[in-house]
């Protein structure tokens, strides 16, 4: 065995350890040459510090991007606003959560990243001593938690990353702190057999765990080389395993949310062998990998929700990675999404993507105004979770979006969902999927979460059922948990585009059935159309269609549902040669219903699903027949009923919108489509009704914010926000949770992105509960107009028609001249509080565009 070169004096306790170490390291780590190994590098032409992403003098490179780019103005401008907060920060702390310390580890990556980031752009000490303090906080923890290992990849990254790019100002005392705590921390870990599982994994742990395992090793190189080496061979060697799962096609088994994890990291890899050692010796060569770029564009639907299948979340995530990808294939295509995404602002949220920088470094050499829209309308991968994806258009908040899915309950973090599908039209999405339940909460509750045998527990999880997703099932059972299913036939024409797939590997647990197919097509870019096709073995089989939406829903006929959501309407037309009875499930509250494969209520365990029905059909095909059904799904067009440019910010119904004990604020941004009609680009706070004819107005888009407050002898104090199941605003904490006397909201409008040349008015105010003894003051901060509602003058009381299906009653604030200018972000331009008594919510608010 070699000895290992540890370039630290321990003491006492530590000093046991540190030999413990030791030990570990020289029985699991034989010398290079002793294992007669051929390196996969020149390891002798390893670049100086820093050398992880970006090497000494490419800072140029990045300053110039920042000022040809406003986007790029923007990302650098808001990390460096992050890390002069945390100035004012106490390091992070060890505190587990459950089996876990990720939430800490991520948050030293994002902070030792945007540190050491802002300290290379400016040159300011005080990003170098914050950085400096975080490392010593972090490397002083008793472990990193190899128990579950991502959290030792994230940290060894995050201190990796510091040490590399602070290298050349870091006390020499802070350097041996970090060389011994990679070394300690997780490097001597990841060659225990009880912690070191993610080497054999085929998904984003090894990913993550192993880029992070070199950071660590790439950092310390010149100290430990040995170790160094040992640890990137091993790295090359096992990261082979989780780009298996990208072949052939680039479409990623456990969904968009995931490939923004696992690539993430695989990228980074990459990107890191790259600068420190001159290629990555043929990772990214792997099949599909950089296809999967292609993938990730695709699942975004124009309702700006993930195509969510398995554990994945809808919420989209900036994915900074899709820069490198743009880079490395010459298509700067493959950004378009995230130039929107940054102009939303969701890449400059509260808790901004902890690998944001990437953006600036992978993006260096690209002029974002110079890109185009994609060329492609369609996508399809096979492989493990077979996907075809369909984009009428890419125009923003505009056109219809399909994404339908095969593969197995047996993949990593899949549901029971073969044969599902969603469907947006603009920026509404009608045929969803509940995604993700968090971890902890199954696990805290004792939940067999990860055994994927057929009888498991992880299937009686409301979420993951076969029987609460878009897809069949057959005889109350559960789909084969092995059996996989395929796309067998694409349609990539006007006149469809979509997929077929055959579920009988799924379906069939008990040789039930001859056949299963589902055809899911986009007809003439004008409907969608789902075609199911089941020939019934030896037995009868009883057979249920089911599908989530987000919609309110009424069965109008034998044949018929009516969907209707934010003032939209669609028509689901059913028709089968079997006979069949339409059905609308309950789905908000699982631990109230029963769960047909138990005969038992589905567990307390079970988190609601606010807002959502689920419908379908159930019909019973008998013995040998081949029973066929389609379903078609028809925009009922509803007009509103507001004059040109007026709209109205509604309450949602049902809420869904931002609330807490320590939610204070909320800003709700507001797009603007190509045709006039305004859309909601977050999950609703406020349901926007109203069509422009102002050809400046398309395309923009606009912030509408919300504070609330509590009047008090020491004057102005932050409340929580408080929704209404029908979404009416009220505030928490005090006699009750609508708005009590002295609490009220100040408003914010941010018109930056308008043209200067337009301006709004706030015209009309809704209040409900408003009885004739309340009140409620009103204040235009802009020239300090003041008004006083009451309950009991009906004069100001208009009931506003917004569709023919809904009115709401608006108090008329006109007189106070509230006119805001394009152009500008106006931060409190109105304040509104209850001065008597009682207690009322708002409903609405009514604009006039001039």
């Amino acid at each position: 065995m070699s000895k290992q070169r540890i370039h630290y004096k321990p003491s006492g306790l530590n000093h046991v350890r540190s030999i413990l170490v030791l030990f570990v390291l020289a029985l699991h780590f034989p010398a290079i040459g002793q294992q007669k190994i051929t390196p996969s590098f020149d390891y002798q032409q390893i670049n100086g510090h820093p050398r992880l992403l970006l090497n000494r003098g490419e800072e140029k490179t990045i300053k110039g991007a920042i000022a040809r780019n406003s986007e790029f103005q923007q990302i650098d401008a808001y990390i460096r606003e992050v890390s002069d907060g945390l100035l004012r920060k106490e390091p992070v702390t060890f505190q587990k959560k459950g089996k876990r310390l990720l939430a800490v580890s991520r948050e030293a990556l994002t902070r030792l990243y945007y540190l050491s980031y802002s300290y290379r752009m400016t040159g300011d000490t005080k990003y170098l001593q914050r950085a400096e303090k975080e490392l010593h906080a972090v490397c002083d923890f008793e472990s990193w938690n190899p128990s579950h290992f991502l959290d030792v990849g994230e940290m060894c990254m995050a201190v990796a990353i510091a040490y590399d790019w602070l290298y050349a100002d870091l006390q020499e005392q802070t350097k041996m702190k970090v060389r011994k705590a990679i070394v300690e921390k997780a490097i001597a870990p990841s060659y225990e057999k009880k912690y070191n599982r993610f080497l054999n994994m085929h998904n984003n742990w090894n990913s993550v765990c192993n880029a992070g395992l070199v950071y660590g090793a790439l950092a310390i190189f010149e100290d430990d080389k040995e170790q160094a080496i040992a640890v990137i061979e091993r790295a090359l060697k096992s990261t082979q395993l989780p780009l298996q799962a990208y072949a052939p096609d680039g479409n990623y088994p456990e969904g968009p949310s995931y490939w923004n994890y696992g690539t993430t990291f695989q990228v980074m890899l990459s990107a890191a062998l790259e600068s420190a050692l001159g290629s990555d010796n043929g990772l990214s060569d792997s099949p599909g990998f950089m296809e999967s770029a292609y993938y990730m564009l695709f699942t975004t639907g124009p309702s700006g929700y993930y195509f969510n299948y398995s554990d994945c979340g809808r919420q989209i995530e900036p994915s900074p990675s899709m820069f490198w990808f743009a880079n490395k294939l010459n298509d700067p295509t493959l950004i378009f999404q995230e130039k929107a995404l940054i102009n939303k602002g969701v890449y400059t949220r509260l808790k901004g993507d902890r690998t944001l920088p990437n953006m600036l470094i992978f993006g260096k050499d690209l002029t974002l105004s110079k890109i185009k829209t994609p060329s492609k309308k369609m996508y399809t991968g096979h492989g493990i979770t077979p996907v075809t994806i369909v984009r009428a258009t890419w125009e923003a908040g505009g056109g219809k979006y399909l994404g339908i899915k095969g593969g197995s309950a047996s993949a990593p973090h899949a549901h029971m969902d073969q044969g599902t599908f969603v469907y947006d039209i603009g920026h509404l999405r009608w045929a969803m999927d509940f995604g993700l339940q968090s971890y902890i909460t199954l696990e805290s509750k004792g939940v067999d979460l990860w055994n994927k045998e057929q009888a498991s527990q992880r299937w009686e999880v409301f979420r993951h059922s076969n029987l609460n997703h878009n897809t069949l099932t057959i005889n109350n059972q559960r789909h084969h948990v092995n059996g996989q299913a395929e796309i067998i036939e694409t349609f990539d024409s006007k006149k469809e585009s979509g997929a077929k797939i055959d579920l009988m590997p799924v379906l069939n647990l008990n040789n039930e059935l001859k056949a299963a197919t589902r055809k899911a097509v986009i007809v003439d870019e004008s409907y969608l159309n789902i075609e199911d096709i089941v020939e019934a073995n030896a037995n009868p089989v009883a057979l249920r269609w089911n599908m989530v939406t987000p919609a309110t829903a009424e069965i109008v006929d034998d044949h018929t549902i009516r969907l209707s959501q934010q003032g939209q309407a669609m028509i689901l037309k059913f028709e089968g040669n079997v006979p069949f009875e339409l059905a609308i499930r309950p789905s908000e509250n699982p631990k109230d219903y029963i769960n047909e494969f138990t005969g038992n209520k589905y567990g307390d365990y079970n988190l609601p699903n606010k807002g959502t029905v689920m419908v379908g059909f159930d019909a019973n095909i008998p013995a040998g027949a081949t029973a066929r059904f389609e379903v078609t799904f028809v925009e009922d067009k509803v007009e509103t009923l507001l004059p040109k440019n007026t709209f109205v910010l509604d309450a949602p119904n049902p809420s869904m919108a931002s609330e807490g004990n320590t939610v204070f604020s909320d800003v709700s941004p507001i797009g603007i489509n190509a045709s006039g009609e305004l859309y909601p680009m977050e999950i609703p706070d406020w349901i926007p009704y109203g069509k422009v004819n102002k050809d400046k107005l398309f395309g923009t888009s606009f912030g509408f914010k919300i504070h609330a407050q509590r009047i008090t002898p020491n004057g102005l104090e932050d409340a929580g926000i408080d929704r209404s199941n029908d979404g009416l605003l009220g505030i928490r904490g005090g006699g009750g949770n609508g708005i009590d006397v002295n609490e009220g909201f100040v408003l914010g409008l941010d018109l930056r992105k308008v043209d200067p040349s337009m301006s709004v008015e706030l015209t009309k105010i809704g209040l409900l509960f408003f009885d004739a003894s309340e009140s409620c003051t009103i204040v235009n901060r802009q020239n300090g107009k003041m008004t006083v509602l009451k309950g009991s003058d009906r004069k100001k009381l208009q009931e506003v028609e917004i569709t023919d299906k809904h009115k709401r009653r608006l108090r008329d604030i006109s007189e106070l001249g509230i006119v805001l200018k394009g152009g500008e972000n106006h931060t409190e331009f109105l304040s509104l509080f209850n001065t008597t008594e009682g207690s009322w919510r708002i409903a609405g608010f009514e604009f006039v565009v001039k």
